[in-house]
Formats: C-alpha cells, structure tokens, sequence
C-alpha cells in the first residue's frame, strides 16, 4: 500500500497503526531510504484507493511473526 502525500495531513496516526512498522517520517528516514519518498509518490497515484479493511493475504501472519511482530 501508499501513502498519498497529497491526501496526508502529516499527522502520523498511520505510524504506530501499521502492524509491521512499514512507515516512517520523511525526516527518521536513512539517506538509502530517501528513494522511497519518490516512489511512494509515485505508486500512490496508480493505486486503488482502499475504503475499508481487508482480509489479509494468505501468509500474512505467519510473515509478520517471522519479522518479529506477532
């Protein structure tokens, strides 16, 4: 998924709400993850928006166990 810097107020309610700590604040980023800014950006605009949770793909907790946060 992305977030869409146009559409975000910068309130990072999103940060602690991601259950695999997969965002970050533009300014906690490392000089290797700058990239993403852009790519986020990009991506963002070509993607579905999504209203309401869905169900989680197949392996899905099983992957998040094994990066340490089940």
């Amino acid at each position: 998924m992305y977030i869409d810097p146009i559409a975000c107020v910068d309130c990072a309610a999103c940060i602690p709400a991601c259950p695999v700590h997969a965002i970050s604040e533009s300014a906690d980023l490392s000089e290797d993850q700058v990239m993403w800014i852009q790519i986020n950006a990009d991506r963002s605009s070509t993607t579905p928006v999504i209203r309401s949770k869905q169900t989680p793909l197949a392996g899905a907790e099983e992957r998040r166990a094994a990066l340490g946060y089940s």
